[in-house]
């Protein structure tokens, strides 16, 4: 039931809910600005190590010589394929003789022009510290002293490598070589030397280049000589042994032209073989008196006309006489012979022709067999002429391909050695534009350039320590980190953290002022020492009383109208306060709470029951605290005799009396709930508040907390850790108290949690708290240093 009970359910409006989740630009503004002790250290101690790192750093001189270098050398003879042409690209070029003059030979060759390791100059250095520890190191392992001369020349290399720079010039195929020195004359004289050595080293590359390539040719050229012999020899064999004549270029093959005669003769053999065998054909088939032969003969043509003519003698005898008539007989033998006859040479002439027919295409067939064959042979011919005709040919342009490279390679070797005779370094691809001069003014330190980037390194260096410091810091900031550690417990409100310079009371002198501000320096809003202080505008424990309408003040007008509404029907009578830690404020949020709760005409019993730190009777009494709430639990007194009024209207209270030695037997007795009992019962109070231990180091509040209506929790902002906070909460939801909910107290005022509210508290006071504020606000520190530093040199300028 008491879970449900509105008494104790939190409404949305007690909670103290973000615009905005997520963290914008103003969110790490305000975190650099709480964090900005951090981020001024690191940049004063960046700059200051800038600033002596710039001041005793030994000046150094820069001397600059500038180089022209060309991709390929100038075009003296055309003599491009002796030495090599450089396949690679652009870039890769470039990048190459940059290294080349970063070399360690080129190195070498340019302290041998200076005899650097000879110079006063060089030896007389000392180098750095970590440079001779090693070179010591070194020997002393090493143990070899005839090395030390190889050694001096190691040094030399390693020193014009070390002032050695190497930057080329955008768009343009320039290059400058610098030197840095603390010497202007041998900076001047060592650039120089690397310019002279890198063209030197070009210039002998190029020589032993041309040089290696003229005795490469002398030997490519002796070895094509001696192939080209043995190539034409093996030609000449293969002509005689093949007896292969040359023809001019143009002509055809013999053997090809005969087969394609042949081809064209089978081709007409073959059309001919067609036409006689259709003729046999038809002729074998056909009558013989349908052959043309036996039509156009003129025997046939005779006979005919004879036949006719016995045939016409025949009829007229017939007509006249009769069958056995002599005369007609001996016509129709005549007519019989004549027709026998015909019959004969039709036969004769038709057996005639197809003998002809016959034969002709017995002809025809035979020679297109014969054809066929000297087709097979003259093919075969052919290809054997082909084959021996491509060996010829291959073996002939191994001959000219021979020739072709020895003329090259004898072309190639006049030319190497025409260039070999030109002496001259300004053929090199590489030219000196501008030697080094000796340089007047020092190009190193940079001063302005180094305070620059020391101020851009410890500003980015100090805002990131700043944000690692506040990601570090695992302490209770914001209500955010109260809704996130602690899920459930409602957030009632927060409480600024306590300034008693911004409270200026009525009648204080100005004398009393400043001894005010001078307390505060060494004020937390943390329980004080146990002395009672005079002055108590200078303590957060009656601030609510003493100046009501100050931004203290309204935090806790804020508080209690959450905790009322909290269980707007059934306000809470019997609240207990209690913390996390010690130092957390739970005294001062009671105080206070039960002050704004009087200023409402509400009658307030504040109980201290904290029988072990006690500390209200010091802000509320100045009678000691030889009885109390103490006395009363072991029996020693009654009710009236420890209950005493305080000179706020409306509030009462009970010290906690003597320190017993058994605090949590105390409250836990049957006699604190007939303490409450008699107090309700007179029905003098609307409500009642227990100041209670910390929750987490003692039993004293759970035990409180379990029989009261409700409970406040109170963190200290930026002290309290969320652990801290977790396990309070746990602890009370597992005592079974009522949590009304948690306050945020010592919030500072440049929080984003409470800029809002005090910006709005700014604008609500009246013009005569603003004046007085503004005068407050020149008793700080920061601002008395200020003015002191303006008015000097407001004085100095007089």
């Amino acid at each position: 039931m008491k879970d449900t009970d509105p008494r104790y359910l939190v409404p949305a409006s007690a909670t103290v809910v973000e615009d905005e989740e997520e963290i914008n630009l103003l969110d790490y503004w305000r975190i650099l600005v709480e964090r900005r002790q951090i981020v001024f250290t690191t940049l004063g101690v960046t700059v200051a190590a800038a600033l002596l790192f710039t001041l005793m750093a030994v000046p150094r001189y820069e001397a600059t010589a500038t180089l022209q270098i060309e991709r390929q050398a100038p075009d003296i003879l055309d003599v491009k394929d002796i030495v090599a042409v450089d396949p690679m690209g652009y870039q890769d070029f470039y990048q190459t003789q940059y290294k080349l003059i970063q070399s360690r030979s080129v190195l070498r060759l340019a302290a041998e022009r200076v005899d650097l390791p000879n110079r006063p100059e060089f030896l007389e250095r000392k180098g750095t510290p970590l440079g001779r520890v090693y070179r010591w190191a070194r020997a002393l392992l090493s143990g070899a002293r005839e090395r030390d001369a190889r050694d001096a020349w190691d040094r030399a290399i390693e020193f014009i490598e070390d002032g050695l720079s190497v930057d080329p010039v955008r768009n343009s195929h320039l290059v400058q070589v610098s030197f840095l020195d603390p010497d202007p004359e041998l900076a001047a004289e060592l650039a120089n030397a690397v310019v002279d050595a890198y063209v030197q080293f070009q210039y002998e590359h190029r020589s032993d280049t041309t040089q290696l390539a003229r005795e490469t040719l002398t030997a490519q050229i002796a070895r094509l000589q001696g192939e080209l012999k043995a190539a034409k020899e093996k030609l000449q064999a293969y002509t005689s042994k093949k007896e292969i004549i040359a023809v001019a270029d143009g002509e055809q093959n013999i053997a090809e032209q005969a087969l394609a005669e042949l081809n064209s003769r089978l081709t007409a053999a073959r059309a001919r073989l067609a036409e006689t065998r259709a003729r046999y054909e038809a002729l074998h088939d056909a009558p013989p008196e349908s052959l043309p032969e036996v039509l156009s003969s003129p025997l046939i043509e005779n006979l005919k006309r004879q036949r006719a003519e016995a045939e016409r003698r025949y009829a007229q005898l017939a007509e006249r006489f009769g069958p056995e008539w002599p005369a007609l007989a001996e016509s129709r033998r005549e007519l019989e012979q004549i027709e026998t006859r015909l019959s004969e040479e039709t036969e004769a002439i038709a057996r005639q022709v197809r003998q002809v027919a016959r034969a002709e295409y017995e002809k025809a067939r035979n020679n297109v067999a014969e054809l066929q064959q000297e087709v097979e042979r003259q093919r075969l011919e052919v290809e054997r002429v082909n084959r021996e005709a491509i060996e010829y040919d291959d073996l002939r342009a191994q001959v000219k391909t021979l020739e072709t490279k020895l003329a090259a390679f004898q072309a190639r070797e006049t030319d190497a050695e025409a260039l070999g005779q030109i002496q001259d370094p300004r053929a090199s691809n590489v030219r000196v534009v501008d030697r080094a001069e000796t340089p007047d003014e020092a190009a190193r330190p940079r001063k302005l350039l180094n305070l620059l980037l020391a101020v851009v390194l410890g500003v980015g260096l100090g805002v990131s320590l700043a944000f690692v410091a506040h990601q570090v810091d695992n302490t209770v900031k914001t209500e955010h980190d109260i809704e996130q550690h602690a899920p459930g417990a409602a957030v009632l409100g927060h409480v600024p953290l306590f300034e008693p310079l911004r409270v200026v009371y009525g009648g204080r002198s100005a004398a009393e002022k400043q001894e005010a501000a001078a307390a505060h320096e060494a004020t937390v809003q943390a329980p004080q020492p146990e002395k009672p202080r005079a002055d108590a505008a200078a303590t957060p424990d009656l601030a609510s009383h003493t100046n009501h309408r100050s931004s203290f003040a309204e935090a806790f007008k804020s508080l209690r109208t959450a905790l009322l509404l909290a269980s707007a029907e059934h306000p809470p009578r019997h609240i207990v306060v209690t913390s996390c830690e010690a130092g957390d404020g739970k005294s001062t949020v009671a105080l206070n709470l039960a002050i704004v709760l009087t200023q409402m005409g509400r009658r307030v019993l504040l109980v201290d029951a904290d029988l072990r730190r006690p500390r209200l009777h010091k802000v509320l009494s100045a009678n000691g605290n030889d009885q109390g709430l103490s006395t009363y639990l072991t029996g020693n007194a009654e009710i009236e005799e420890v209950l005493r009024e305080s000179e706020i209207p409306g509030l009462d209270f009970i010290s906690s009396g003597p320190i017993p030695p058994n605090p949590s037997e105390l409250l836990g007795s049957p006699r604190v709930e007939a303490l409450l009992q008699r107090v309700d019962a007179t029905q003098r109070y609307d409500h009642v508040i227990f100041d209670s231990p910390p929750s987490i180091q003692v039993a004293d509040g759970l035990i409180l907390a379990a029989k009261m209506d409700t409970t406040i929790l109170v963190v200290r902002a930026r002290a309290t850790t969320r652990e801290s906070l977790a396990t309070g909460v746990e602890r009370l939801r597992s005592a079974r108290a009522h949590l009304a909910g948690v306050v945020l107290n010592a919030v500072p005022e440049h929080s984003r949690y409470y800029y809002r509210y005090y910006r709005y508290y700014r604008y609500y006071r009246d013009e005569g708290d603003d004046e007085v504020e503004a005068r407050a606000r020149e008793a700080r520190p920061l601002v008395r240093a200020w003015r002191k530093v303006w008015n000097g040199r407001k004085r100095r300028a007089g």
